[in-house]
Parts: structure tokens; C-alpha cells; sequence
């Protein structure tokens, strides 16, 4: 199974992304206030890549082997 500086990296990584993703929503798109546009984003982010990362997780830790999780299923 993968370490723990690995899940850190992808939790930090799908944060960022989606943090960026969601500040130019709103304030490109939507016409809000940085101040406000970065607030909410960014507790979108951090909601949305903890649940995202914490089911990777899970799937992981549950046993699926397979490729994404870093697995050896099939071989010896």
C-alpha cells in the first residue's frame, strides 16, 4: 500500500487544482469579489479533495488491488 507522503501529495495536489479551478468560476465567470470567490473556493477545495482522496483511500486500504492502488494482484 502507498505511504502516507504519497496520499499527502495527492490530497495537496487535487486542492490546489480544484482551488484554482473554482477561484476562476467565480471570479472569471461569476463576476464576485476575490475576497469572497477565494474563501468559498477554497473551502470547496478542501471539502471536496478530502472526500475525494479519503474514498481513493479507502478503496485502496479496503483491498482492491490493482493498478491505480499500487497492488500485485496476479503476481508472485
Amino acid at each position: 500500500m502507498r505511504k502516507l507522503l504519497y496520499w499527502a501529495g495527492q490530497y495537496l495536489l487535487a486542492t490546489g487544482s480544484m482551488f484554482a479551478l473554482l477561484v476562476a468560476i467565480d471570479v472569471l465567470i461569476r463576476g464576485e469579489a476575490f475576497e469572497t470567490g477565494a474563501r468559498q473556493s477554497l473551502a470547496w477545495a478542501v471539502l471536496a479533495s478530502a472526500i475525494f482522496i479519503g474514498s481513493r483511500y479507502y478503496q485502496c486500504h479496503k483491498g482492491s488491488a490493482d493498478a491505480r492502488c499500487g497492488g500485485t494482484a496476479g503476481k508472485r
